[in-house]
């Protein structure tokens, strides 16, 4: 039985490894530690620990860090007391692998932390770009420090053949993302509106929107501009919390303005969860931020994306999205076209599980682990 720990710090890194986790779980080949932190544990960002603890997932190691810090120090202090805090669990669960996925800063300190205890690291999503964000190099730097790879599309695989320079223990086994839409329990725009509060209308848009980590604004006028733009039309809004990056709240003031002085028609929840935001993706009409999710999830269930600014130029899309700078002509005439267009028919989930039924990432992985390790 090989020892395996895993480290998640957001919403939206965890859904993409929740059925990985309970695959783990449930395998006797695994002896499986979870290890959970940064903003899970914290109320400004839905305090998100609730989602994994509701999908019957027990959380012993739960690790809690600072955000109340000085603004200009903030990620780098999540960092070191990040590493510090992993450090000291994973010495006391002593595994052979620490399972991490992406490329945010809580999560190369996880890695640098197993790192400099000898223990190894599987990376997941690997090998992909972000040229907007502080999360690029870290991304390759945990690429780096791992010994095994599990990308999420062919390109990235061979980003990471090269940058190792090698293609032993890298394998494509395409984007957890399938995952999570391979196992999605549909539900009514009714029982949304239930469970959020939000309100449906003819037109609705679902926004997330993230700091740019490497612009001198943080990517703050996209925002303003988005906002001044959706003023011109007639449409009801559900936006959710940015993530825990420098400027996050600046951006939440944004939101929270905004909601506030459009009360009929603008929405706002912390954190949809997994389950109830892969639902979003397919009810709502328009996808629109510069989230991930627009550029993976959005396109495969062909929906209207519109992704905003640099936080994910470079990166590989999933199928299409309009592309557009955080300009307010730019933004206004992606809108103002999308606004235009035949609406679609709800998206055929059946159809996408009837396509990927064989093509399960976590399925794959668990596999190739009982392999390699």
């Amino acid at each position: 039985m090989k020892k395996i720990a895993l480290f998640t710090g957001t919403r939206a890194e965890y859904g993409l490894m929740r059925n990985l986790i309970h695959k783990l779980i449930e395998d006797n080949k695994f002896d499986f530690n979870l290890l959970v932190s940064a903003a899970h544990l914290n109320e400004k960002f839905g305090l998100t620990i609730k989602e994994i603890e509701s999908d019957g997932i027990k959380t012993k190691y739960k690790l809690p860090i600072s955000f109340n810090n000085p603004y200009e120090l903030d990620m780098a202090y999540q960092t070191s007391e990040t590493i510090k805090v992993v450090s000291k669990t994973l010495l006391e669960i002593n595994p052979e692998y620490l399972i991490v996925l992406g490329d945010r800063y809580e999560t190369f300190a996880a890695a640098t932390a197993a790192h400099l205890l000898g223990i190894k690291i599987i990376h997941l999503h690997g090998g992909e770009t972000t040229l907007g964000a502080i999360d690029d190099k870290l991304r390759n730097s945990i690429t780096q420090l791992s010994s095994i790879h599990f990308t999420s599309a062919k390109v990235h695989m061979q980003k990471v053949q090269n940058m190792n320079l090698s293609k032993n223990n890298i394998y494509n086994v395409g984007p957890l993302s399938i995952d999570g839409l391979l196992n999605l329990e549909t539900i009514s725009k009714a029982n949304f509106e239930q469970i959020t509060g939000f309100n449906f209308s003819k037109k609705n848009f679902l926004i997330t929107y993230h700091p740019e980590t490497i612009s001198d604004d943080l990517g703050i006028s996209g925002l303003e501009n988005l906002l001044n733009v959706l003023s011109n039309f007639s449409c009801n809004i559900l936006f959710t919390s940015p993530n825990s990056d420098k400027g996050s709240d600046i951006i939440l003031d944004l939101i929270l303005k905004a909601v506030k002085e459009n009360k009929n028609n603008y929405f706002y929840v912390p954190s949809l969860g997994h389950h109830l935001y892969l639902n979003a993706l397919l009810i709502f009409d328009f996808i629109v931020g510069n989230s991930s999710s627009g550029i993976i999830e959005a396109p495969l269930l062909k929906k209207n994306v519109i992704n905003i600014g640099n936080r994910q130029k470079g990166r590989y899309r999933f199928g299409k999205v309009i592309d557009v700078e955080n300009d307010y002509k730019s933004i206004f005439k992606a809108i103002n076209y999308i606004d235009k267009l035949p609406m679609k028919k709800e998206y055929n989930i059946n159809q996408f599980k009837k396509n990927y039924i064989k093509k399960s990432p976590s399925s794959k992985i668990i596999n190739f682990l009982k392999e390699i390790i």
